[in-house]
Formats: C-alpha cells, structure tokens, sequence
C-alpha cells in the first residue's frame, strides 16, 4: 500500500475531500491503514501539483475519518 495523503474534510453533500500528494484516477479505491476500503475517487481538482480528490465514502460514520491518511494498493 502506498499513501498518498491525507482527508481534510467531510462536506454537506456526503462526500470526503483529501489533500493528496499526486493526482489519481478517477474511480480508484481508497483504503485506510488497516487495508479497509473507505471510499472511491470521483474527481480531482485544484493544481496539477498540490492535487485535492474528492472521494465517495463507503463507510459507516464517515466523519470519524476526518484527519486519517488514505492509501492506495498500487500507483499507476
């Protein structure tokens, strides 16, 4: 697993937003560091060199995971 950053924030519209180190996929599963599947990119945005992704949550109480670094199993 590589990590690749970390998630700032929990919006009102239900969806995690994380500062990231580099610029993924779209639909990539993210994971925490227990090897769970906490989400899945649905976009990227600001600049080419300090990326942010907005990722889909695919747990129950989200919010707990505000300020925890996310990880991908492999970069491509």
């Amino acid at each position: 697993m590589k990590n690749i950053g970390k998630i700032i924030h929990y919006t009102k519209y239900r969806v995690f937003v994380a500062e990231s180190r580099r610029a993924i996929s779209l639909n990539t599963p993210v994971y925490d560091d227990r090897k769970r599947k906490i989400g899945i990119v649905t976009d990227v945005i600001g600049p080419i060199n300090k990326p942010y992704l907005v990722i889909k949550p695919l747990v129950d109480k989200p919010e707990k995971y505000v300020g925890k670094d996310i990880y991908v199993l492999r970069v491509k």
